[in-house]
């Protein structure tokens, strides 16, 4: 379908732009940028999705769900809070076609993606003594972090069928690590995402959405932030 086919297009264009922002800051030869709080990140999930169905009578058996890695990239800024505190908020591009794979005739099946894109705007607080704008560097150290995480469905990529809501909400936990050199930070960080809401809508004269009772998203990735 058109979505498969743009998809890679977007995400290499994202990817791209991303990289070459911060290989511009580390070239930057006057040691000198407007702000190192302001981060670009790119990075990788896999789907951890849970769905309960119902076994649909005219084949005898259930949808089944279909986990799938993803990709991220997206721009966020620090604000500094007390000595040890961050508040990070951040959007986010997410590719993560995660799947409905339903019975078909002929003993075939036939996919449905599940949010194949979303905008995402976590909002995040980190234990950390680190500070980028900060000379001499200080002594890197792990940090911590929560985050409160809106997410919505771009409409315009998402399937006719099943229904879904086109918004959730997440929660994250992660764990980083800073690495500086004199002229840049990155920050490493591995993150798991929990959705609490029930994805999936209402239609009672669809089998692709009344088969389903229960589906929520959630999401383990690992993301590269570059200040």
């Amino acid at each position: 379908m058109k979505v498969e086919l743009r998809l890679p297009v977007i995400i290499l264009v994202l990817i791209a732009l991303s990289c070459g922002a911060a290989k511009a800051s580390d070239n930057d030869t006057t040691g000198v940028r407007a702000s190192k709080d302001l981060g670009l990140y790119i990075g990788g999930a896999y789907s951890f999705g849970r769905m309960d169905s119902r076994t649909i009578e005219e084949f005898n058996t259930s949808p089944k769900l279909s986990n799938s890695p993803g990709l991220l990239a997206g721009f966020c800024y620090n604000f500094y809070v007390g000595k040890k505190s961050i508040v990070r908020p951040g959007v986010e591009a997410f590719f993560l076609p995660m799947a409905i794979v339903y019975p078909a005739s002929f003993n075939k099946t036939t996919e449905r993606q599940i949010f194949p894109m979303t905008a995402e705007f976590p909002i995040s607080w980190i234990y950390s003594s680190f500070r980028t704008k900060s000379f001499p560097r200080p002594e890197a150290k792990p940090e911590f972090g929560i985050a409160l995480r809106p997410v919505l469905a771009v409409k315009a990529l998402s399937e006719l069928q099943p229904v879904l809501r086109s918004a959730n909400f997440n929660t994250d936990i992660f764990v980083g690590y800073p690495i500086a050199n004199d002229k840049s930070v990155m920050r490493v960080e591995l993150y798991y995402s929990h959705g609490w809401l029930n994805l999936i809508g209402n239609d009672p004269k669809s089998e692709y959405t009344s088969s389903i009772s229960s589906l929520q998203r959630h999401v383990l990735g690992v993301r590269c932030i570059f200040h």
